[in-house]
């Protein structure tokens, strides 16, 4: 079953002002981390985000970091968005890279 219109534009939201906070505001040093992959449920209440880390061996230290600021990066997006609630991040390391 295809995904609503509006899970993809709001997925896409989630992205882009997410990528924008974690380049102004997200540190591991000497790492590299992008958001490769946003998905939202169907329920618009949890929100899948996978990221990549270089170099592999950073992978668990940016996660953690990720987990300790979820809040704080979902006040943000909240903030930025003209959304009325936002999904609950959850973070996965990609596996494909």
């Amino acid at each position: 079953m295809p995904k609503p219109f509006r899970n993809l534009k709001i997925a896409s939201l989630i992205e882009r002002e997410l990528t924008i906070l974690m380049v102004k505001e997200f540190c591991v040093p000497d790492a590299l981390v992008t958001v490769t992959g946003v998905e939202v449920s169907e329920k618009l209440d949890q929100t899948k985000i996978t990221i990549s880390v270089i170099p592999h061996d950073k992978e668990l230290e940016a996660f953690y970091a990720l987990e300790d600021k979820r809040k704080e990066l979902e006040y943000k997006v909240l903030r930025k968005s003209r959304l009325r609630i936002i999904p609950k991040f959850k973070f996965v390391i990609d596996s494909r890279v």
